[in-house]
């Protein structure tokens, strides 16, 4: 798959942001109607009512929407945003170039066990009497 050119990452960051813009609104917006709308359901079942007025089932409707789409886009906008990342810098491509992209040393696990002026964990002998 090929690199994503500057353009191709700078759109996807735009679009994840807007998404994330309306996602959080759209959170925001729900905190308003979801509990208007749990409190209407409540009253119809509890049999107060006979029935949801149609503001009822607007409130529900919206707030249902709000709650469940301004979650996903949120998510989706906050993971298509992050996911858009940064191209590599040209100093990094050079270096690569002139270098290669193999690490300068091998990478060693028991390095970070030794301590200065002891012996590796290995080598360790018992020399108390």
């Amino acid at each position: 798959m090929p690199e994503p050119t500057e353009q191709q990452r700078a759109r996807r960051r735009r679009t994840g942001g807007w998404m994330l813009a309306v996602g959080v609104v759209a959170l925001f917006v729900s905190t308003f109607t979801v509990p208007e709308a749990i409190h209407d359901l409540a009253r119809v079942s509890a049999g107060q009512d006979a029935g949801l007025t149609t503001r009822g089932v607007v409130v529900t409707v919206v707030g249902a929407a709000t709650l469940l789409g301004g979650g996903a886009l949120a998510i989706l906008g906050f993971n298509w945003r992050r996911s858009a990342g940064e191209g590599p810098h040209p100093e990094d491509l050079l270096l690569d170039e002139q270098f290669g992209d193999a690490p300068v040393r091998p990478y060693d696990p028991d390095e970070l066990r030794r301590r200065p002026g002891r012996p590796a964990l290995g080598d360790e002998r018992d020399d108390r009497p």
